[in-house]
């Protein structure tokens, strides 16, 4: 959907190279209109409304939308990426149809070729029509156009063909309407004189990283900051471009509450990252990586206070960083990769994405994200609230400290050093000990504590005390009491016993 403030401003800026409007829904004028947006630059067909910018609206546009879609598709070759919505403003309903720039240009409807001049809607000279011939011809050498010599068609995910093949009629944005799978690659350039395409692999084979192990992408999850060595998780996903996607998901949505402390009122805040934008980001990710070379990477690094999603590429020559907060064009770096992904629904392929991603991060009270561009790589910051955190932290642990070791004898604190540093190696670093210590001195004086009551004994997050009680638990330091939902911690019983006696 548009906010009307937008569809406002488009209406008083008026018909550009980028924006026609159209009274009607005559499908011959908005086929011509939609063939030229897509040859030059993209943009958008504003239907219902008179070419002074007055809204006269459309009937049954629902109906209306369905036919023109379905024309459309049906009559412009080769394949078209175009969107369709319905807006309401002043009680009257517009068609907007959103089209990106054609990856596959020149497109031909009705056996002519349109561009856009200015903001008229003209048949191509031949010197444009050269032109758009000569760039397709530099793109069909892109990489991910090049063919794939090994995979045969047994190396790839049938089913998950079929899916996307029926998602994208359900989504009416496909052009092909038959059930051949192998039709359906070659008719999306994912075939090309019967072998698969680059494409092809990093969409839709079975084992990805053994044909092109620069798919892989790397999740590592930091305790405090990337210099501290106790890691909470550190994992190479493997699978096509959905097969991650899912696996990403699944991870972010399971990701939980982080925490921060009010440096006013000392009180711990959750926070969530908005899945939205963090599902935004990654699919980006995915599709724009630059695969090409055998050092491409794509990293997910989770630390307290930041999340960074960092993908081997650049941006493109026509976008630069400041333009990624507000609409802009879309300049796919795989065009065929981000099509097959636009036919599944994933995305509206008209650079909205990044705007999304910046909007769902207000809305849930967050920093705006920041991009950045270094050599070889795009790097994308979900920032959390801004705090003194590690200062309040510091403040907190030191009062626990000395809460314990006023409440325990030194025979029992020396014990539980003992304990602790026997237990757990030298992998786990000083910080670490000093807080486990310091759990165990506090369960030592509460007999029991709920995980609850632990993190905010120690202002940390839940992930946080959660792997501290696994990792006393496999050392046999404490135990667990009670039902999942009721579960307390308690120290072991021979270590209690011991310390009892050293009262």
């Amino acid at each position: 959907m548009i906010q009307n403030k937008e569809i406002k401003d488009i209406l008083k800026e008026g018909e550009t190279n980028v924006i026609e409007f159209k009274s009607s829904a005559n499908k011959k004028s908005i086929g011509n209109s939609v063939c030229a947006l897509l040859n030059t630059e993209g943009g958008r067909v504003l239907i219902g409304v008179s070419e002074n910018g007055q809204i006269k609206g459309i009937g049954n546009a629902q109906k209306v939308s369905e036919d023109l879609r379905r024309h459309l598709i049906e009559e412009i070759v080769p394949d078209t990426p175009i969107d369709f919505s319905i807006e309401h403003i002043e009680n009257k309903s517009i068609i907007v149809i959103k089209v990106s720039e054609g990856s596959k240009q020149p497109y031909i409807y009705d056996s002519n070729i349109y561009y856009r001049r200015n903001s008229n809607t003209v048949k191509a000279t031949s010197k444009e029509i050269s032109k758009l011939i000569h760039q397709r011809e530099i793109d069909e050498q892109h990489w991910e156009r090049q063919a794939f010599l090994g995979i045969t068609w047994e190396d790839l995910d049938h089913k998950l063909i079929k899916n996307t093949l029926i998602e994208s009629k359900e989504n009416y944005r496909s052009s092909y309407q038959g059930d051949d799978l192998q039709e359906f690659l070659n008719h999306y350039g994912l075939m090309t004189n019967g072998a698969y395409t680059n494409a092809c692999v990093i969409l839709f084979s079975k084992n990805t990283s053994k044909f092109l192990p620069q798919s892989r992408v790397r999740i590592t999850e930091y305790a405090k900051s990337k210099t501290d060595n106790n890691l909470i998780r550190d994992e190479i996903l493997e699978g096509n471009l959905f097969v991650l996607r899912n696996k990403l998901e699944s991870y972010i949505e399971n990701l939980g509450t982080k925490s921060h402390f009010d440096d006013k009122h000392w009180k711990r805040i959750d926070f969530r990252y908005p899945v939205k934008a963090l599902q935004e980001g990654i699919i980006n990710a995915l599709m724009h990586r630059d695969y090409s070379s055998y050092n491409s990477q794509l990293t997910i690094s989770i630390l307290p206070e930041k999340l960074v999603i960092a993908n081997s590429g650049k941006l493109p020559e026509e976008l630069a960083i400041r333009d990624l907060k507000k609409n802009h064009r879309s300049f796919p770096v795989n065009p065929d990769i981000a099509h097959i992904v636009f036919l599944r629904g994933l995305i509206d392929k008209l650079g909205r994405g990044t705007v999304k991603i910046n909007e769902e991060c207000k809305m849930a009270g967050l920093k705006s994200p920041t991009w950045r561009q270094s050599k070889g790589e795009v790097v994308l910051t979900f920032n959390g609230p801004v705090s003194k955190s590690r200062r309040h932290l510091d403040i907190k642990t030191d009062n626990i400290s000395a809460k314990v070791n006023d409440a325990i004898s030194d025979a029992v604190n020396d014990a539980i050093n003992d304990a602790v540093n026997d237990a757990i190696d030298d992998a786990t670093n000083d910080a670490v000990k000093r807080r486990l210590k310091q759990e165990l001195g506090l369960l030592f004086i509460e007999e029991s504590l709920s995980l609850r009551s632990l993190q905010e004994a120690f202002g940390v997050g839940r992930a946080t005390m959660q792997r501290d009680m696994t990792l006393m638990n496999e050392h046999k330091l404490i135990d667990f009491i009670g039902s999942n939902k009721t579960r307390k911690y308690i120290i072991n019983k021979d270590l209690v016993k011991k310390l009892k006696s050293l009262k």
